[in-house]
């Protein structure tokens, strides 16, 4: 008997070693559920893709075998073929394909959503960074190079501060040669406008989206401008004419619904730090509190979720693009616009304003608002009653509604100052830093903290850092430029202050 068991454990152990070792072995999906799929269940050509990139690739491979790409037989090919029109396109082993699967690509099976996403604010993104960008001078060296007054071909060897170079070890690393590197940055001393554009693309474009350049291409090779890919920026501008990445939210190659809807990852990646701390605000509210202690209870891979079914907190995505039930009736569906809640355009530090069909991005006039901010609030009002009684949701709202005339009185006063400034002659680079923080690092984020409901976001690095920032610019700088008696029209102690000032120094004979 012990030996019969032997021989069956041995028997069993070698079936799962075979299972385990196939490059289509029985695989868990993302629902807990297993599928088998063989070789026959692909294409022949993603079946070539995946024989070589199992060994090539594993990491690749395995995770797509998590997604439900795998589950229904969509396989490397199905995702990345293209053809000789597209200027990412390159000869690849016999096949052309793009490295870059673009929403044109994803729209040959989700033809809605791509349509969803691409109308929404999100996938224009890009665009409407890199117009302001134009518009206010290029480069980001408004912001930069300007405080500094240095000008954009200014060089900046690439040398430590003891005076040693460093390019020989940047040009001889192994790594060089992989890398597309454009013209202007291939020398030892580069122009300072394109060094800035490294900072700006890996950091704001990330998110907004680089439009992709490529430096160098063969027939079996695409090398793209390292300043422009891969940053993963939800409004990517693609070589084959598409806007937007998919793969900002869903990134590749599991495309787990998961990742997203825990909104630390897809949505936390961008909406975070000083001028749109989104995330840390969620993270710092109850519903935040509530997520992070029991999120791994929840089944966040499912097609449609239930709130008090599904879920016992709201995230990102459920709130902004998650479907919508009054009992068991679903009265709103999934929707890949994630401003379809949003009343009030408030992600810009110099503008906020109530959403209307059709009115024009400032930014962008070319695109137009695709919802009505009213509408919009009664989708948000249902999303938020699923949960809480009609009182509890409305006063969130209109405390944040009612908040927001103090807030742009503020932002007002420094565009107005600001203003005279220049009229006198008498503006700095440091004074437009300064106005844009008030605008985009204190007034824009108490805004949106009023709809996320994170105590300190809404009072300490909110309304109380807006007020006190802009009150010591007037203080501390605008008063000796431009005299007690204007500024006191905005802060009316400061001119009572600078009489009596004057007083002491006078009764104190202080010159």
């Amino acid at each position: 008997m012990r030996k019969l068991l032997k021989t069956a454990t041995l028997f069993g152990a070698g079936i799962v070693f075979i299972l385990s070792t196939s490059s289509f072995a029985k695989t868990e999906d993302v629902n807990g559920m297993f599928y088998t799929s063989t070789k026959e269940n692909f294409s022949k050509e993603s079946q070539a893709c995946i024989e070589c990139h199992i060994k090539k690739t594993q990491f690749v491979v395995n995770d797509w075998k998590r997604s439900a790409h795998y589950k229904f037989k969509v396989g490397c090919y199905e995702c990345h073929k293209s053809d000789k029109t597209n200027p990412a396109a390159y000869e690849h082993h016999g096949f052309i394909i793009s490295t870059l699967v673009t929403p044109k690509s994803c729209a040959k099976c989700h033809p809605k959503i791509v349509k969803e996403y691409t109308a929404s604010i999100h996938s224009h993104s890009g665009l409407i960074a890199q117009k302001a960008e134009v518009k206010a001078g290029g480069n980001f060296a408004v912001i930069v190079l300007k405080a500094l007054g240095w000008k954009a071909d200014k060089p900046i060897p690439h040398k430590n501060t003891s005076g040693e170079s460093t390019w020989k070890d940047i040009v001889n690393d192994p790594v060089w040669e992989y890398a597309g590197v454009p013209k202007e940055l291939q020398s030892p001393a580069p122009p300072a406008g394109a060094v800035v554009k490294i900072f700006a693309n890996w950091g704001c474009y990330s998110c907004h989206g680089t439009k992709i350049k490529i430096v160098k291409k063969t027939k079996d090779r695409v090398v793209f401008d390292f300043r422009t890919w891969p940053m993963m920026g939800a409004g990517t501008i693609n070589p084959d004419g598409s806007i937007g990445n998919c793969a900002a939210c869903h990134p590749f190659h599991s495309f787990r619904l998961k990742i997203v809807r825990a909104g630390i990852g897809a949505c936390g990646r961008c909406h975070e730090s000083e001028d749109h701390p989104n995330y840390e605000m969620f993270g710092k509210s109850m519903h935040g509190a509530m997520f992070l202690s029991q999120f791994n209870e929840w089944n966040l891979d499912k097609p449609i979720l239930k709130a008090g079914v599904d879920y016992f907190a709201p995230t990102c995505d459920s709130c902004h693009m998650g479907a919508v039930f009054k009992g068991d009736k679903m009265i709103y569906a999934p929707t890949h616009n994630p401003a379809s809640i949003c009343k009030w355009k408030l992600g810009m530090w110099k503008l906020v304003f109530v959403r209307k069909p059709g009115k024009p991005h400032p930014a962008l006039p070319s695109v137009k608002y695709p919802t009505d901010g009213l509408e919009n609030r009664k989708r948000a009002f249902a999303v938020c009653t699923q949960c809480h009684s009609k009182q509890w949701a409305a006063n969130c709202f209109v405390g944040g509604d009612l908040s927001i005339g103090f807030l742009d009185s503020l932002r007002r006063i420094a565009f107005e100052v600001e203003k005279e400034l220049e009229k006198q002659g008498l503006a700095t680079p440091l004074d437009r830093k300064i106005v844009r923080n008030i605008g985009a690092m204190a007034v824009r984020p108490t805004e949106i903290a009023m709809f996320h409901y994170a105590p300190g976001y809404i009072w300490w690095d909110g309304a109380f850092k807006a007020a006190t920032e802009l009150v010591e610019w007037l203080e501390s700088s605008v008063t000796p430029r431009l005299g007690a008696d204007y500024v006191s029209k905005y802060v009316p102690w400061i001119k009572t202050y600078e009489e009596k000032l004057k007083a002491y120094k006078q009764a104190h004979h202080i010159e």
